[in-house]
């Protein structure tokens, strides 16, 4: 019998697994990329750029759920558990990774030539940056007032954040992964993904946001009102 240790989402056992195995990933890509880059030829080997795009593009991923779960267990070390890796996050999420996959090996078998265009990767992986920048930044600032889920009730020492990055826009976690989502696509050159990942997480807001700010307007109804007057929401035309 499985101790729950490793079966439930709170357990160390499978914390520690989910830790090491996005290490491991992480560091094997790492390794991936220092090989294609430094020791490999783009004029014999064909997929070379394909290689070096791809292991950038999976260390910022395992970067993104690693930093998800080492600011939920800074600032809510009580909430801290498997779920804060991000990991299991939804069906959609995992659905939306597969395709990326899948597009950019495709495209990389049958359209190499046209596969990494330096400029257009440069701009995904500035929009990666920017993204992780503004997700981090946001949970750094809000500290324990931040929370993957949605609080339908506030808590005692639930406070309004309005100074760093939320001083001009509303949701920068949002904003950040919105942005971070779609430069993922363009960095890998993903046309189809690209346009599917920023509809995807456009519409996924469009519910969000208005359903999360009429909570606040019930939990602040003196001060969110004008905070949400001078901020930008973070994501365009929502």
């Amino acid at each position: 019998m499985v101790s729950i240790q490793f079966t439930s989402d709170v357990g160390l056992g499978k914390v520690a697994i989910a830790g090491f195995g996005l290490g491991f990933v992480m560091a094997l890509h790492v390794c991936l990329f220092i090989w294609a880059y430094f020791l490999t030829d783009g004029d014999t080997w064909v997929y070379r750029n394909a290689v070096i795009q791809w292991s950038l593009y999976v260390v910022c991923l395992t970067f993104f759920h690693f930093s998800e779960f080492i600011s939920t267990a800074a600032f809510k070390p009580g909430f801290v558990s498997y779920e804060s890796f991000l990991l299991n996050h939804s069906d959609a999420y995992h659905m939306a990774l597969a395709a990326g996959c899948v597009e950019f090996w495709l495209e990389s078998h049958f359209f190499p030539e046209l596969k990494y265009i330096h400029d257009v990767s440069s701009v995904g992986l500035f929009l990666i940056v920017l993204g992780a920048s503004f997700r981090v930044g946001a949970m750094w600032t809000a500290k324990s007032n931040f929370s993957h889920r949605i609080e339908v009730a506030k808590r005692k020492e639930h406070t309004l954040v309005t100074h760093g990055v939320y001083k001009y826009i509303r949701h920068p976690s949002y904003f950040g992964w919105f942005y971070w989502s779609i430069g993922s696509q363009v960095f890998l050159w993903n046309p189809l993904c690209t346009l599917a990942y920023a509809a995807a997480s456009w519409s996924f807001f469009k519910d969000r946001i208005p359903y999360e700010e009429e909570l606040l307007l019930e939990f602040f109804p003196v001060e969110y009102p004008a905070y949400k007057a001078r901020t930008f929401s973070g994501i365009p035309f929502i």
